[in-house]
């Protein structure tokens, strides 16, 4: 019987109706009793009814045993859904004759008299009953609910013999023909279900659920460094139990189709993890798809289209991060065109920065298996691919086999004896081998690679796939010259893919080597997520001193709030005045979150740049009606560049939260902190320099127009937003865009260096030794380029202080 009919809820008005069954029992009692007569013929004309009036005696016993039977045809067959306890006729049927013994005759008055007495017995035998068994008990559902969820863990047999009742009964408690007993909840949660208070309590550094989960390898890599999982979605009721079996601390239920979940259900997390069903795009799965002639990659719509439903629940749920799984073909599936769609998604819609990799878990397990991860982050991060540590000392086959020499304890039936050796239902048939044998030299004739992988403990194996259940062909193991190959054993295949040893397998082999087949390689998993849960904390921790933000901070009309003219002034620091447009979709955007339309936005920001003296003093000229509101934040931000930066980037990110909308686009800083080894508030103090470090370089890099102002060098991966005066010494002008050049790497090093400095009219001046270098790459670059004016920026000129300062410490190092 399926778990879902076992939860099946009960009538919607089963209270009332079990009340009516009472009711009618009553005034049926009532009859017999009154009148000494079944019911008319009309109520049930195949029932054979005595005669007579005579309610003393004998008779009385034998008519009310007789309408006892009669009244147990009649409601068995609505006694489930009623609620009819089995025992509730017979016992009125008994306390009747108690009442009635001794009578001789019934008088009309005696009747009537008798038929009340009948009445309020049946209501004193319910209110006896209801004691025991009170109806619409809720924790009878609560009883229900914990088998059904048992059945995901237990086969019919298991969960009988646990419970200690027969298969048959256990079957009656699911199908709700019968009630179980009141104590069973409490048994249930004592002998089989784990204490689960202190994992539904424990809350870990991040939030994360699982799609596709499968057997919850990527679940337990993330697991691994720190995550809790919230919510967890599989449909395959095998994965399932398997799944319940190893997790059963989770406080969630593991929730079915994905199709069929609303995405407002799903709890707010942190990270989302899928590896949504790769057989609509694999190399086998789209083989097979054709020789059947059926549909494959999106136009799969049984699986091809569950990409999309991951899409929607990242749209609502807006989730700091995610990882999503699938294999290698993905990426050349339909000529390109499914990932194209799939990164379109994910960037375009989504708003998401991602990266892909495709990884081979040989790095990690002795098993050859590509397969393509995609990690995306709501914000801009530096996490990148090339970060992973891949070993270079590949595992062999002999580090997951059995070996069968008494190391290890022999377990279940893969292995058996005190050498723990392998079972030989593993070992092929004669049959199958010779088959085997002669399919793969038909297709060597023909000049074909099919065939089967014949390994030993030292190869490194094809990929496990989920067909492998079938002959093993992919892998069989040698066991010598003079024996036949056998299969891996589900136990060897969980350490395939790099699942602990005690991993609870609780399915058949058949299922087994499918679900180990569909999992994740775990520490190719854990491998990444190591990467991404720093970057990960590192975002959430610059939120951690909450800011303060009234209710009317960002009206739609009026007068313009301080928080949007400081948000409105940021974005003018760091976006190049050629694009202060409305049809700029950044303004666009800006203009959604601060409740403004872009025309007003452009506007306003064109009003900053008519107090920016770099644009008046070109004679360009911006809208004259900037307000004392505009100067004040103007002059505020020139006064103190950390503590607005800070501010404002504090007030989109309560913008994002409030409106889930997808964030701008930011860039790395220039300085690379790594957080890995940080944690606490050092982790917040390096994020936050990030996030200052951040803003400079794009003020500056808009200030020049992407361009170094000596080389004209426009590709943003060889540009520095360099410090004038040392970000080190003059702490109040380290974010301010007038104290920074965009220079190439080489030009930024040497002005570092002071190699070389500017004069007061932005001229290009040497070093006495740069101009001593007898180093010809030095001379090319360098020499050329003395005495030349510097491409000067649109906004935020360097500071004549700034760069006085520098010269002379440039001067001073030559003394």
């Amino acid at each position: 019987m399926s778990a879902s009919r076992a939860c099946t809820s009960p009538p919607r008005h089963a209270t009332s109706r079990r009340v009516m069954s009472w009711s009618l029992a009553a005034s049926l009692m009532a009859r017999i009793v009154a009148t000494g007569n079944a019911p008319s013929p009309s109520f049930d004309s195949g029932h054979p009814q005595p005669t007579g009036r005579s309610c003393g005696g004998p008779w009385v016993v034998g008519c009310t045993k007789a309408h006892g039977m009669y009244l147990r045809q009649r409601m068995h067959p609505h006694r489930a859904r009623l609620g009819l306890c089995a025992t509730l006729v017979p016992a009125l049927a008994r306390l009747l004759r108690r009442r009635l013994s001794g009578r001789s005759n019934c008088a009309d008055t005696g009747a009537a008299s008798t038929a009340l007495d009948a009445s309020r017995l049946v209501r004193q035998s319910a209110d006896t009953l209801s004691a025991f068994r009170p109806f619409g008990d809720p924790g009878m559902e609560d009883v229900h609910t914990l088998l059904a969820t048992l059945r995901g863990r237990y086969n019919q047999r298991e969960l009988a013999a646990a419970l200690e009742v027969s298969p048959r009964t256990l079957r009656r408690w699911q199908v709700r023909e019968t009630d179980p007993p009141p104590y069973l909840a409490d048994a249930i949660r004592q002998r089989l279900l784990p204490l689960t208070d202190s994992a539904a309590s424990k809350s870990g550094d991040f939030r994360f659920i699982d799609l596709f989960a499968g057997i919850g390898g990527i679940r337990m890599a993330f697991a691994a460094h720190g995550g809790q999982c919230v919510f967890t979605s599989e449909w395959n009721p095998w994965a399932q139990k398997t799944y319940l079996a190893n997790f059963p601390e989770s406080a969630h239920a593991l929730a079915g189709d994905i199709t069929k979940i609303d995405e407002r259900d799903i709890p707010d997390h942190d990270v989302l993890l899928a590896g949504f069903p790769c057989q609509p795009f694999s190399i086998a799965g789209v083989s097979k798809k054709n020789a059947l002639g059926r549909a494959h990659g999106f136009a799969d719509q049984t699986q091809g289209t569950l990409f999309f439903d991951v899409a929607r629940i990242i749209a609502a749920k807006r989730p700091a991060a995610f990882l999503l799984e699938n294999v290698k073909n993905l990426v050349s599936h339909d000529k390109g065109n499914t990932f194209r769609v799939i990164r379109k998604v994910l960037e375009e819609e989504l708003g998401y920065h991602i990266a892909c990799k495709v990884i081979d878990g040989a790095h990690f397990v002795p098993q050859h298996r590509e397969r393509i991860l995609i990690v995306g982050f709501r914000e801009r991060t530096d996490f990148s691919f090339d970060d992973v540590n891949l070993p270079t000392d590949k595992p062999k086959l002999s580090s997951i086999l059995h070996p069968q020499d008494g190391a290890e304890t022999a377990e279940s039936h893969y292995t058996k004896g005190p050498k723990a050796t392998v079972d030989a239902r593993y070992t092929l048939t004669p049959k199958l081998w010779a088959y085997l044998q002669a399919y793969a030299a038909k297709h060597r004739a023909a000049g074909n690679g099919f065939g089967f992988g014949l390994v030993d403990g030292n190869s490194v194996a094809r990929t496990l796939s989920a067909r492998y259940y079938k002959d093993g062909s992919e892998i069989l193991i040698a066991q010598g010259p003079r024996k036949r190959p056998r299969r891996l054993t589900p136990r060897e295949c969980a350490r395939l893919m790099g699942f602990p040893d005690d991993f609870v397998i609780p399915v058949s082999d058949t299922q087994a080597y499918r679900l180990f087949a569909d999992a994740a390689v775990v520490p190719m998993i854990e491998a990444v997520a190591k990467l991404m849960v720093p970057k990960l904390s590192a975002r959430k921790s610059i939120m951690s001193d909450a800011i303060a933000v009234s209710r009317n901070a960002f009206p739609t009309k009026g007068n313009w709030t301080s928080e949007q003219l400081k948000l409105a002034f940021y974005f003018y620091c760091l976006t190049p005045f050629g694009k202060l447009h409305s049809r700029n979709p950044q303004i666009i955007e800006l203009a959604g979150l601060i409740g403004r339309t872009p025309d007003a936005l452009a506007m306003k920001l064109v009003n900053f740049a008519s107090l920016d003296p770099s644009i008046t003093g070109t004679g360009r000229k911006g809208l004259s009606g900037a307000s004392a509101r505009d100067r004040e934040v103007w002059n505020a931000f020139h006064a103190d560049w950390e503590r607005l930066a800070t501010e404002c980037e504090q007030l989109r990110e309560y913008l994002r939260g409030e409106r889930r909308q997808a964030p701008e686009a930011s860039q790395p800083s220039d300085d690379e902190f790594v957080l890995d080894d940080f944690s606490g508030e050092t982790r917040q103090a390096i994020v936050q320099q990030r996030i200052k470090q951040a803003f400079f370089r794009r003020a500056v890099l808009a200030s020049y127009r992407g361009r170094c102002c000596i080389s004209g060098v426009s590709d943003a991966r060889f540009l520095v937003a360099s410090h004038i005066v040392p970000w080190r010494e003059d702490k109040a002008n380290r974010l301010n865009p007038s104290n920074g050049l965009c220079l190439s790497s080489i030009h930024d090093k040497a002005f570092d260096k002071h190699l070389f400095s500017l004069t007061d009219d932005h001229r290009i001046l040497l070093s006495t030794q740069l101009k001593a270098s007898e180093d010809t790459f030095l001379r090319e670059v360098f020499w050329s380029i003395d005495d030349r004016v510097i491409e000067l920026p649109e906004r935020f000129r360097p500071e004549p202080a700034f760069v006085r300062s520098h010269r002379e410490a440039m001067l001073r190092g030559a003394a």
